[in-house]
């Protein structure tokens, strides 16, 4: 766990059972409506692909705005997202909301763990937009920097969750660093920027701690009865900031580098819980 202090909302019994904000009958229409929108979006994006594959981010970034829409979830952006290709960008991890959210404004491919190709709906989206599913043993460690590098040198952004876990949205957790070493093997000049996402205000006040927990998806909260809440909220909000990109080699090490990338977006969390 990390040293950060949590704000006082965020105090709570560890097991407390999170305050019932969902509507039902919204999850439903939000569940069927998500649904429609990938059957619309679908022949989009395999028009996009046959014709215009160079520019297929603005059909992932058209997608997941409207995703965004659909869940009633406004994302705040701050801060400039890199233009440089490739970047890294480095993320804390939350939700499997993170994905429409990030998603909406990050011209980025995800890499996300393997289990996530087989979840419903998201396991799909996953798929359609090339996402690199890896594997958490240790014995595929070399394959997946080569795939990491090789899509660097195809000048593809990556969006990475560095923590390896999701959390409760108040903290965060240390970043690792063994994937930056693609950034070592790429060929091509890669910065790494690191973005911080957090979800801050529910129906225009600020979230507390089991309010949060609809969007928050960490520990061994069920998928399936998660999402069913999650699509049942009302308005909410995100807030993402881009911080200030950097290069691996202004540092001694890998480790240097996710840990000055960690600080950042601990910082950034810690500004976006204040406000």
């Amino acid at each position: 766990m990390s040293d950060q202090p949590l704000i006082e909302s965020d105090i709570v019994a560890p097991n407390a059972a999170p305050i019932k904000l969902s509507s039902p009958i919204r999850s439903i229409l939000t569940i069927m409506l998500f649904l429609f929108w990938i059957l619309l979006m679908f022949p989009v994006l395999l028009l996009y692909k046959f014709f215009n594959n160079k520019n297929i981010h603005m059909f992932y970034l058209l997608f997941h705005k409207g995703a965004c829409r659909i869940f009633a979830l406004r994302c705040h952006v701050r801060g400039q997202v890199s233009a440089h290709r490739p970047t890294l960008f480095l993320s804390n991890h939350i939700s499997y909301l993170d994905i429409i959210a990030l998603g909406s404004c990050t011209p980025a491919y995800f890499i996300a763990k393997s289990e996530v190709a087989n979840w419903p709906l998201f396991g799909l989206l996953a798929k359609l937009q090339n996402t690199l599913f890896f594997e958490r043993k240790g014995n595929q460690i070399r394959a997946q920097l080569d795939l990491m590098s090789t899509q660097f040198d195809k000048k593809n952004n990556l969006i990475l969750f560095a923590e390896g876990t999701s959390t409760e949205g108040a903290h965060v957790e240390p970043f690792k660093s063994s994937l930056l070493q693609s950034v070592e093997s790429a060929e091509e000049d890669v910065l790494i920027q690191p973005i911080t996402i957090s979800y801050t205000h529910y129906k225009n006040k600020i979230m507390d701690r089991n309010t949060r927990d609809h969007f928050a998806w960490y520990d061994v909260m069920p998928f399936g009865a998660h999402f069913f809440s999650a699509a049942g909220m009302s308005r909410a909000d995100a807030s993402v900031i881009y911080h200030q990109p950097v290069k691996l080699n202004d540092f001694e090490s890998r480790k240097d580098c996710a840990q000055y990338c960690c600080s950042q977006v601990r910082l950034g969390l810690e500004q976006s819980l204040s406000q």
